[in-house]
């Protein structure tokens, strides 16, 4: 079905431009281009100077707006002979010619590498580090160690084809495995030296990626799917490539099979700690909880009577000792968290049961460290760090309202904590109200925000969020 053309006042600064990719301005003039994808239609815009008429389409610009283009302006913006010879002349029915490309970040920072590698000493020369011709970018005041180490990276990497650059990711988990050559060498080159990058930091599931804007220099997180929600999680981290968390070893060579699983138990790991688990035990129980759960006096939990005790003894002893999990504070509520655990597998033993509570809870001291690590993280994000606290409370409160379905509550605490990162100034009891009114508004954040941002800080703490907690459990 052949495309709608038409011509209106922008309703609002949400659309962008498909050829500039800017934002088009409430009220600005913009040319929709609609078509049907199924029973769905689709619309595109374009502002007037970067419409192009398509090839299928053999008239004049004179023509085109005369005979293609449908007016829907409130004032019947075409019925002006002086706009519409303006448009004309703005619209031209020969295809504009291609901008010139920006300059590719990825492929910039490869050939610099190239530059380093061609210039390193042969092998068979003094390579001792106070003789050793610098390389360019270290005469400019880079790191030459860093270059270096790149530059013999690519020197082992750059003749792969892709298949073998992406088998290379492959073995060592953690990075994307689609794109272009460079962005493949530029993921191999960046593990090689750093060692592969490991989970979020912030939401502690998503996987970290280099940023392509900048060649890697910085490292971002693109949020992660919740299967239990069905919803995609987003995530706000962004941090400087070195320091993002990282996980060794790095194979340039196919592992063997007991190198590939010390790298799936180092993953694993990682990925119980960053997720609230384990502080040592296998599978991520903690050793002293371990030792007690063996020495329990354990029923036979295939009875009801058995399932019964067992979910008593097993939420005594997560609940008591100075090591804990973080079941839900109310007696009867985790004797039921348990008692759930037990049902459903009713052929696990003591130490069993406790792995799968803690898998699925958490232990409390390992929660409250994860807390502050995720607080340096976020810190790392913000403009001004002072506002990592703040920001990690929008972002948990997000989380509550998404798991709970309430998407719409969710986006908006989401993009409150993404205004938050942008700010250039410390949040205070002083400033909170004002962000959502007068001169001093951020924009995405409401009088809602604002006034749970003055409770913060002021009270230390936001009821709502104490709330969600307490039904989370």
């Amino acid at each position: 079905m052949p495309a709608d053309y038409h011509i209106e006042h922008a309703k609002s600064s949400k659309s962008s431009c498909k050829k500039c990719k800017e934002k088009i301005q409430k009220d600005e003039i913009r040319i929709g281009i609609s078509s049907m994808k199924g029973d769905i239609k689709i619309t595109g815009w374009n502002h007037p100077s970067c419409f192009t008429i398509p090839r299928t389409i053999k008239v004049n610009a004179e023509e085109f707006v005369n005979e293609y283009l449908e007016d829907q302006t409130a004032d019947g913006i075409l019925d002006d002979p002086d706009f519409k010879q303006r448009l004309v002349i703005q619209i031209s029915s020969t295809p504009k010619k291609k901008e010139e490309k920006h300059d590719n970040p990825i492929a910039n920072r490869i050939a610099s590498y190239k530059t380093a590698f061609e210039e390193l000493p042969d092998e068979d020369e003094d390579d001792d580090e106070e003789t050793r011709r610098p390389t360019k970018k270290a005469k400019k005041g880079g790191d030459p160690k860093i270059l270096n180490a790149a530059a013999k990276a690519y020197g082992i990497y750059h003749k792969m084809k892709n298949p073998e650059l992406q088998d290379v990711l492959r073995w060592n988990v953690g990075y994307g495995m689609t794109g272009t050559k460079d962005a493949l060498l530029l993921r191999c080159i960046d593990g090689h030296v750093n060692g592969r990058l490991a989970r979020c930091p912030m939401c502690f599931r998503g996987k970290l990626q280099l940023a392509d804007k900048d060649a890697g220099q910085t490292v971002a997180c693109g949020g992660y799917f919740d299967e239990e929600i069905s919803a995609r999680i987003p995530c706000t981290y962004v941090a400087k490539n070195e320091r993002a968390p990282r996980l060794q070893p790095w194979y340039a060579e196919k592992p063997t099979e007991e190198q590939t699983e010390e790298i799936k138990k180092i993953t694993e790991e990682h990925e119980a700690k960053a997720s609230g688990g384990g502080g040592g035990g296998s599978g991520g129980a903690p050793v002293e909880l371990l030792k007690l759960a063996n020495d329990l006096d354990w029923p036979d939990i295939s009875t009801m009577a058995g399932k019964k005790e067992a979910a008593n003894l097993m939420a005594e002893l997560c609940t008591s000792g100075d090591v804990t999990v973080d079941l839900p504070q109310d007696e009867k509520k985790a004797r039921m968290a348990c008692g759930k655990i037990i049902v459903g597998h009713p052929e696990a033993s003591a130490s069993q049961i406790l792995e799968l509570i803690v898998k699925e809870y958490g232990v409390s001291s390992n929660k409250l460290a994860l807390a502050e690590k995720q607080k340096d993280a976020i810190a790392e994000s913000c403009n001004c760090p002072a506002n990592a606290g703040i920001m990690q409370a929008f972002l948990e409160l997000g989380n509550l309202y998404l798991k709970e379905g309430n998407a719409n509550a969710a986006g908006a605490y989401k993009r409150a904590a993404t205004a938050i990162m942008g700010l250039d100034f410390e949040i205070t009891a002083d400033n909170a109200k004002g962000l959502c009114k007068g001169k001093t508004k951020v924009a995405n954040i409401g009088k809602g925000s604002a006034d749970k941002m003055y409770e913060f800080f002021t009270t230390g703490t936001i009821e709502k969020l104490e709330e969600k907690r307490t039904l989370s459990k």
